[in-house]
């Protein structure tokens, strides 16, 4: 019964951020995003991340884009396969900045992180800014975010 209420919960958030998602909106939609995988990851965790790693629309548009990593600090899934099984807390960008590390050190159940680093875009090389939503989901730190043409 959780698990459908927290499925059908997700649908229906689902519904609002596939009508949000135009330009300048990115922000609102990765937090919707967010928050539709901290329900679906509550609800069942292993579909969830099994949803995760395929890139289902419920937590992918476009460049907008949900990841998780495990306790050990290992990225399960993420838009960029790359990534996948990298140690996360070791991730940093053209700046020096260490994202990974400053998310995991930073992230609590029911609180929402947000910070900006480069990142490639999914399919390109070049670093772009962007800025994250990040929360703690059991021993998960999961991140939704979006690029922009904003720098630090």
């Amino acid at each position: 019964m959780k698990q459908a209420l927290c499925l059908a919960t997700a649908m229906a958030l689902h519904l609002g951020i596939a009508e949000s998602a135009s330009a300048g909106t990115e922000p609102l939609v990765a937090r919707d995003m967010l928050e539709v995988t901290v329900l679906a990851l509550k609800g069942d965790r292993a579909k969830a991340l099994e949803m995760l790693s395929k890139g289902n629309m419920l937590f992918r548009q476009g460049d907008v884009f949900v990841y998780c990593i495990d306790g050990r600090g290992r990225v399960l899934t993420h838009a960029l396969p790359e990534l996948v099984g990298r140690d996360f807390s070791a991730l940093s960008d053209k700046t020096g900045k260490e994202f990974g590390a400053y998310m995991l050190i930073n992230s609590r159940e029911g609180q929402l992180g947000f910070t900006g680093y480069y990142l490639p875009k999914p399919g390109g090389f070049k670093e772009v800014y962007r800025e994250d939503y990040f929360t703690r989901v059991g021993d998960l730190t999961c991140g939704a975010g979006y690029y922009t043409t904003k720098t630090e």
